[in-house]
């Protein structure tokens, strides 16, 4: 792989993780254990095969969810993201 190709799929990365590090993912969510949510990987591992998660994802995030992992786990709903922002942060959950 080249390195500016490196580089750049670091770049994403570290925009994914300051931008769910700003708006609180990380109160619930955890990069590759389970917390009080699932882990990003776990996400990642569910819908990385899923031509319909760019899609789904959003409406998740923004809507909330309950009884996607469980009874366990409930996300409430996170409105205050803008289009951006939740595209970004599906992109790079899906990256994991």
């Amino acid at each position: 792989m080249p390195a500016f190709v490196a580089a750049a799929a670091g770049d994403e990365f570290d925009r994914g993780y300051a931008l769910a590090q700003a708006k609180g993912c990380f109160e619930c969510h955890a990069l590759g254990t389970g917390y009080i949510g699932p882990s990003f990987s776990a996400i990642a591992r569910r819908y990385r095969r899923d031509p319909e998660a760019g899609a789904k994802l959003p409406y998740v995030i923004r809507g909330g969810s309950v009884g996607h992992w469980g009874e366990r786990y409930a996300m409430w709903p996170q409105q205050q993201l803008t289009d951006s922002e939740v595209k970004l942060l599906v992109d790079w959950i899906l990256s994991q």
